[in-house]
């Protein structure tokens, strides 16, 4: 199966980037005005450790450990005579892995950090490659201080694109990648239900994979995933149900037919009167409409519900698989299969509810 690529929290990366540059930039003024002094300047530390501290999203008491810490623990590698441009990958990276593990709003898994840590790292050192092209090549000592300002803003850039390696989620099977992406777009009683028929599905895989390959198997497999699509599906279908409402107050289109009528019942002309009813009427459709559609979004939720309990069921019934001998399993899988499949159609093809009595209506 392909494997699927996905970009978790996009926004939190492109607004750290662009605060890592911000802090590149004024690394680079800091180290102008200490070379004016006649302070050494280590340009890698200051492009880091400005981008670092300007692009980690934490409360300042976090920020101020930062602070103190990092004239410690980014000089480690040259401490340890650790060689160039090694020690400037080493530098970059433990910067990288403290903004990851302390200095983000999502919380990223101890790999994505790792592998943010990692991408930061690699690109520290082409950074600082650019940094002497375009002083050799571009600024050759005739623009001075903005010179040293543009440098330093290009390896805080490099090491913050690096940190993307920290944002990617690689996934090796697409029903789980989909559910996972649903999971953080939904909100409410549908996320709960996605959160657990992606639970569900993941462990049924696990039991599944037990068994002895086979056509069995892989029948059975193709269920399981349609049954996880299903319910990805209905999780969609309610979450645009759900924005649609939201869209428009059923109670201001409510309160706006009874002005209308009310209007309509005290005019005294008859062609504005029947104006006033017609647009009442207008109105009393889409408040049917509304109505309609909220009682479709209850239905989806129920089937969401029923969904994830016949997963529930998939998975009690593989458990029940594994306790056979090795030569019926292939065959256990696939009468499963065909039992879960069976069971999904039923579902699928339930009556729905009897529509509500047209008294509840508004009538135009």
């Amino acid at each position: 199966m392909p494997l699927s690529v996905q970009l978790q929290e996009r926004e939190d990366f492109e607004v750290r980037t662009l605060r890592a540059l911000g802090g590149g930039v004024a690394a680079g003024l800091l180290a102008v005005a200490a070379s004016r002094l006649h302070v050494h300047v280590d340009a890698g530390f200051f492009a880091v450790a400005g981008a670092a501290l300007s692009g980690a999203r934490t409360d300042w008491k976090v920020r101020v450990g930062m602070l103190v810490g990092f004239p410690v623990l980014l000089n480690l590698p040259d401490m340890l005579y650790v060689p160039a441009p090694l020690s400037d990958a080493c530098m970059g990276a433990l910067a990288a892995g403290v903004v990851g593990w302390l200095g983000t709003q999502w919380k990223p898994k101890p790999l994505q950090v790792l592998a943010g840590a990692v991408g930061a790292g690699a690109l520290v050192p082409l950074g600082l490659y650019v940094k002497t092209v375009m002083d050799a090549r571009l600024f050759d000592g005739r623009l001075g201080a903005l010179g040293a300002v543009l440098g330093l803003a290009a390896v805080a850039l490099f090491w913050g694109v690096g940190m993307l390696a920290a944002h990617v989620t690689v996934h090796g099977n697409a029903v789980e990648a989909r559910g996972t992406a649903l999971e953080k777009q939904l909100s409410g009683e549908a996320r709960g239900l996605v959160s657990r028929a992606l639970t569900l599905y993941l462990q049924c895989r696990k039991e599944a994979a037990r068994l002895t390959a086979g056509p069995g198997k892989t029948e059975l497999v193709g269920v399981l995933e349609k049954m996880a699509r299903e319910v990805f599906t209905l999780a969609e279908t309610h979450a645009e149900l759900e924005a649609q409402l939201q869209a428009v107050q059923q109670g201001d289109v409510d309160a706006q037919v009874k002005e209308l009528r009310a209007k309509a019942a005290a005019a005294t002309d008859s062609v504005a009167r029947r104006q006033l009813e017609l647009a009442a009427s207008s109105l009393g459709e889409e408040l049917n409409h509304l109505d309609i559609l909220g009682r479709k979004r209850e239905r989806l939720l129920a089937q969401l519900h029923a969904q994830v309990a016949l997963l529930e069921r998939a998975r009690v019934s593989l458990v029940g698989v594994q306790g056979g001998d090795v030569a019926s399993k292939g065959a256990q899988a696939a009468q499963l299969a065909r039992k879960l499949a069976a069971l999904g159609q039923e579902d699928s093809g339930a009556p729905a509810p009897a529509p509500l009595p047209d008294s509840t209506k508004v009538v135009g």
